[in-house]
């Protein structure tokens, strides 16, 4: 298993102990000409499925708890936080759902040292709406 990258850590750490996800997948974001590539990676991303014996409803609630908080405290800009169902085809049958959150600059004109520093602020808020959901439940 490859190392979290100790910037989105924090994020991955508090959406697992809500016990309402198992995260799997996870990006800091990289925002230096030096470090694009192909892929956009001008954001942050934690990717994660229901833990074990929670139901679909009850991720859906936490994403909408996150995400109406967030937008109503911190609004769009300068980071767009976002969360999303991701159906991926596996093969000819199969399409695998998971779940994502999504740290997004919203001027991706800026700067890349101001993308990072607007980004590991969005993370950091972020942790403390998952922490008051956890206290909620």
């Amino acid at each position: 298993m490859d190392a979290i990258e100790p910037k989105i850590k924090p994020l991955v750490d508090a959406l697992n102990e809500t016990g309402v996800v198992r995260t799997f997948s996870s990006c800091e974001g990289h925002f230096g000409p030096d470090e694009q590539t192909l892929v956009d990676r001008n954001h942050a991303e934690v990717r994660f499925i229901p833990a074990a014996g929670i139901p679909i409803a009850e991720v859906e609630t936490l994403l909408a708890y996150i995400l109406t908080r967030y937008k109503n405290q911190h609004g769009i800009v300068p980071v767009n936080l976002r969360g999303f169902r991701l159906y991926t085809p596996i093969d000819e049958d199969a399409v695998e759902e998971t779940f994502v959150v999504e740290l997004r600059p919203f001027n991706r004109f800026d700067q890349p040292g101001q993308k990072r520093a607007d980004i590991d602020r969005a993370i950091q808020q972020t942790i403390r709406l998952v922490a008051h959901f956890r206290q909620a439940r």
